[in-house]
């Protein structure tokens, strides 16, 4: 990558966490935000520790809003439903990840792509799914990447990833 493009993406990731931070999300220090995440009508509500990825397409939902299908009835005129988000330091949220009112992710935690979250997920785990469950520890995980690690050189791969890449999956599927 050329070192403009370098300060270009990484302007886009500073200018994320800025936008976050001015609409009142609490965000940490060290974090990635690749696109605009849907942050919801009620983003501070929404607290990120330290170094936390959150990839493309992430919605966070911190209000129930299907309390509109019983508000024409006098009894539950006034019921709302809010619920704050948090996630802790170090962890990674997948593409696609709607992540529901009251949900606490744990420090060092991964969040699989696609997958709906609510409520308490545990330090050091790895969820995925909809609902999303428990699929490993964090350090199995890390263990099962190093297995799966395919043989490259860093200098190739920055040079002439498409190539690289094309490589490694032909070999693969060998």
């Amino acid at each position: 990558m050329n070192p403009i493009s370098i300060v270009k993406r990484k302007l886009a990731v500073f200018n994320e966490v800025k936008y976050a931070r001015d609409i009142g999300v609490r965000i940490g220090d060290n974090c990635r935000i690749i696109s605009t995440p849907n942050w919801g009508s009620e983003p501070w509500l929404i607290e990120i520790g330290n170094h936390v990825e959150i990839t493309t397409d992430v919605s966070f939902i911190t209000h129930d809003g299907s309390t509109w299908c019983f508000r024409d009835n006098k009894k539950y005129k006034d019921v709302i439903r809010y619920g704050s988000i948090i996630i802790d330091d170090n962890c990674f949220i997948g593409q696609s990840v709607i992540i529901l009112p009251n949900t606490h992710i744990g420090n060092n935690c991964i969040i699989g792509a696609g997958s709906v979250v609510k409520g308490r997920i545990p330090d050091n785990s790895v969820f995925a799914g909809v609902p999303a469950r428990l699929i490993c520890s964090t350090e199995v995980f890390a263990e099962k990447c190093l297995l799966e690690n395919p043989h490259y050189s860093v200098e190739d791969y920055k040079a002439n990833k498409k190539k690289v890449v094309l490589e490694i999956t032909h070999n693969k599927q060998k």
